[in-house]
């Protein structure tokens, strides 16, 4: 029988978003399942979409599934706010599963579920390999998460934080649109889906000689997400500059940065989508790893 737990997710036609929601599923067996999917990739992610009606269907599980769009920030910042104060979710545990769910979205989620005061955990399964040729490419305009955005001193310089990942120009399109005095740039530790190759290399050869970039090293898969390191990285900072950050590489780190953003609200987040994600992103259902907020 299902108790009252509530799982959160967002959709995608990647293999692991349908096996790892069929094993998040079957291990807690919640009372209901928010399924939110966006406008731009509607068609490919059907297929894992109309997999998970089926399931909840035979499986007495109530399913809500709500349109986002990326074009539409505010849009889907009022469909989240209305979906989650008239869900019900007060005094009842809420896993975010942010396996496939932009970093948008999950700091968004968190913000609007923190004054519940309810148990908020979340998971995130990586996939059992990654596509080697490309992921995602032809980064966006930058933007301010809405309701996070921070607030800005004047006369103080911008400090940029960008947790980097396999997308170099994401990277890139960050620095031009902030243009900031000074970058921290994380970048992840491991060698895990060929990190040093395919990130740590990279971002080194593009951005190490750069004098206004201060390189350091992240692990995002770490007990705290990397909180610790991120900490100690910007406090120098926090007070005398206005800080940017943003979370390009494992999903984990944004769970890092919102607690920053919550310890220090006058940092501002900041998010990149891309154009285009490749149709082969990943394969199967690898490691998962969780926490709670």
């Amino acid at each position: 029988m299902a108790n009252s737990e509530v799982i959160v997710t967002v959709a995608s036609w990647e293999p692991r978003f349908w096996l790892g929601f069929e094993k998040l599923v079957t291990a807690h067996r919640p009372s209901e399942v928010f399924m939110y999917f966006y406008a731009e990739y509607a068609g490919i992610s059907e297929e894992n979409r109309e997999k998970i009606r089926v399931f909840c269907r035979e499986s007495q599980i109530t399913l809500h599934e709500n349109k986002l769009s990326f074009s539409s920030p505010i849009e889907s910042w009022r469909t989240l706010y209305i979906t989650v104060s008239e869900g019900h979710m007060s005094n009842r545990s809420i896993l975010v599963d942010i396996t496939t769910m932009p970093r948008e979205t999950i700091w968004i989620l968190f913000d609007l579920f923190d004054p519940l005061k309810n148990r908020i955990r979340w998971v995130y399964n990586m996939p059992e390999r990654y596509n080697t040729e490309w992921l995602s490419r032809d980064p966006d305009k930058p933007r301010f998460v809405p309701k996070m955005g921070g607030i800005t001193t004047l006369g103080f310089p911008t400090t940029l934080l960008v947790l980097s990942g396999f997308d170099i120009e994401r990277t890139r399109q960050m620095i031009v649109f902030y243009e900031p005095e000074l970058i921290l740039l994380g970048v992840q530790s491991g060698s895990q889906f060929e990190n040093v190759s395919k990130n740590v290399e990279r971002h080194s050869r593009e951005f190490g000689k750069d004098p206004i970039v201060s390189l350091f090293e992240v692990d995002a898969y770490s007990r705290d997400q990397g909180l610790g390191v991120i900490t100690a990285k910007i406090n120098e900072h926090i007070a005398s500059s206005n800080l940017v950050m943003a979370s390009l590489g494992p999903k984990p780190s944004a769970v890092a940065l919102y607690r920053i953003h919550k310890e220090y609200p006058q940092t501002g987040l900041a998010y990149a989508p891309s154009k285009e994600f490749n149709p082969n992103y990943s394969s199967g259902l690898g490691d998962c790893t969780c926490g709670e907020l």
